[in-house]
């Protein structure tokens, strides 16, 4: 799977209150460490809209890749810094994402909690390896 492109897979081993459907994607840190992510629709909103009210913070990257932002315009009780991730959605729209470090690692924590679906989505050694 090609670096920050979405794919929406379902939630196999659902529990109770949990939602049915993620948007899987293969990020990968701007030092070089691959990860793969689980984000939620109210999420992925939830980061394009600080992205959209922060376009001054946008930096140049490749997709896929994240890295810490500057919060230049900052007001009272926003975040000092965000990762900022450039995703295309499965129309190859692009889109721009900032999550502070908290979001961050509930992502994380997400895909651990959750190796199944990471496991069955990935794509094989072959594959990675011409990424």
């Amino acid at each position: 799977m090609a670096l920050g492109k979405l794919k929406q897979v379902k939630n196999s081993s659902r529990r109770f209150g949990a939602v049915g459907s993620y948007w899987f994607l293969k990020t990968q840190a701007d030092y070089g460490q691959e990860e793969y992510w689980l984000v939620t629709e109210a999420e992925r909103q939830k980061f394009r809209a600080r992205a959209a009210r922060n376009p001054e913070d946008t930096p140049d990257r490749r997709r896929g890749v994240y890295t810490v932002v500057e919060n230049k315009k900052r007001v009272f009780g926003s975040d000092v810094s965000y990762f900022a991730v450039e995703v295309a959605s499965p129309d190859r729209e692009r889109e721009d994402w900032f999550m502070t470090a908290y979001e961050l690692e509930r992502l994380r924590e997400r895909a651990e909690k959750n190796k199944e679906d990471i496991d069955a989505n990935k794509e094989k050694w072959l594959a990675d390896l011409l990424d």
